[in-house]
């Protein structure tokens, strides 16, 4: 095999395999919280909500400059996660990278690749707001984690159902591309089929997933999940 082949390859399977580190990163960080790792935190962060006998404990004070500046630093670190993803999935980049024949069949494995090490960048930086609390819903942790398991299990139904799994990893192009010695397209039926099907029920579901997966709402998983919210209804009306 060609070295030039032979490097694609070693790239789209590091790039992958950084991908999926990334997504069980975000699967623990979504899914795989205990009532132990809420009962440390309400421990470690007294504040004027602090009340075992109440059901949903809710706050309604005002943020401290601290706490502004910790969620200003946040919003700035969603802002480049944003930018990141909307700019790599741009029309004027993908004519870029397709114009370079060493980068176009890596074009979605680069893209999973970078999205993933923007998502790390900003989990590293994230400043915690935990004394801020909005909502606490502790008691109603089992509930709300069937909920999310639900719902979880829907949207990976939905992948490997109806996608095709190595197309979106990036792995057929290069496969297509090194081993076949052709470029790889997915039919554009297909494609339409895929959109219709997977859309709406995936953005119902995500959103579901990224409300409810903290228990325990301070004030900088609440602006995570407002950015998020109008970042995925927004690509969803395009």
């Amino acid at each position: 095999m060609e070295p030039n082949k032979l490097l694609k390859i070693s790239l789209a399977t590091i790039f992958t395999l950084v991908t999926w580190l990334t997504l069980y990163h975000l699967l623990q960080l979504l899914t795989f919280s205990t009532k132990s790792d809420i009962n440390n935190n309400n421990q470690n962060n007294n504040n004027q909500n602090n009340n075992n006998n109440v059901t949903i404990n809710l706050f309604t004070g005002v943020p401290t400059f601290d706490q502004i500046k910790d969620i200003f630093f946040n919003s700035v670190l969603i802002s480049v996660f944003i930018f990141q993803h909307s700019f790599m999935a741009s029309s004027g980049y993908k004519s870029f990278i397709s114009s370079s024949n060493f980068f176009r069949p890596l074009q979605r494995s680069m893209y999973n690749f970078f999205t993933s090490l923007t998502i790390e960048f900003m989990i590293s930086n994230w400043q915690s707001v935990n004394s801020f609390i909005i909502w606490d819903l502790s008691k109603y942790e089992s509930n709300l984690s069937t909920l999310k398991t639900i719902f979880l299990i829907i949207i990976l139904f939905e992948f490997f159902l109806f996608l095709n799994f190595f197309e979106f990893f990036g792995i057929s192009q290069v496969w297509s591309h090194c081993i076949k010695n052709k470029e790889y397209e997915l039919p554009i039926e297909e494609k339409n089929r895929l959109y219709s099907i997977m859309r709406h029920p995936n953005t119902v579901s995500l959103l579901i997933i990224i409300w409810f997966s903290p228990i325990r709402m301070t004030l900088d998983l609440f602006t995570v999940c407002t950015f998020f919210t109008f970042y995925l209804l927004c690509g969803n009306s395009k």
